[in-house]
């Protein structure tokens, strides 16, 4: 008895409550891979438990709560970007207090957490057209977003106010020095995405 009660001491509260319709879901499996992937660089949401459900509102990718006492994402299963997936996990840190709040603020605290998440563009913080007509965004894109919102976070500590404009001005100018999209390093794909796809995850699923 006492052996078994500290296996589940140990174990701790679930990672996930899939709703019942996530549960139905033939992409489950799938969605537990990537929240599992994007959630391995969000330390701060160890030891909690987060309810996952489906985005059914046409035009929407997900959804994060910012309900301190229930956290839970919203994801689509067709539409696992990993940028996505950390976007939403980064409202779950605005509702504890980890990150300001508002729409722009959790694109940049996403970006700054890992390139390898950055492998679509922020939906909220101005980039220029280049970027946002993209589907996927190559490796040194990735970089550059996440280097840039690495140091906008700095300017901040600094005390300056208007870091998030300054992310979008930073990034204007430094485009102009990456490749063009017809180059062969823009065919290439993104960092972020060729990781997702050696683990299985980058993978269409079938219809």
């Amino acid at each position: 008895m006492l052996e078994q009660l500290a296996i589940d001491f140990a174990a701790g509260p679930p990672r996930w409550r899939f709703s019942r319709l996530a549960l139905r879901s033939p992409y489950r499996e799938r969605i537990r891979q990537r929240l599992e992937f994007v959630r391995g660089f969000f330390p701060e949401l160890d030891g909690v438990t987060v309810r996952v459900g489906l985005v059914r509102k046409p035009g929407v990718l997900g959804w994060g709560s910012l309900h301190p006492d229930h956290p839970g994402v919203w994801v689509r299963p067709r539409r696992l970007d990993a940028f996505t997936i950390a976007h939403e996990f980064t409202h779950l840190l605005q509702a504890r207090g980890l990150v300001p709040r508002g729409e722009r603020a959790c694109d940049l605290w996403a970006l700054a957490r890992s390139p390898l998440l950055v492998d679509t563009p922020p939906g909220y913080l101005r980039v220029p057209t280049r970027l946002r007509r993209q589907r996927r965004l190559s490796a040194g894109e990735a970089a550059l977003l996440h280097r840039t919102a690495a140091d906008a976070l700095v300017a901040r500590g600094r005390g300056e106010r208007t870091y998030l404009s300054r992310f979008e001005h930073e990034v204007e100018l430094a485009l102009r020095d990456l490749p063009s999209a017809g180059s062969g390093a823009r065919r290439r794909a993104g960092l972020g995405t060729a990781l997702l796809e050696v683990f299985g995850f980058g993978r269409p699923p079938r219809a």
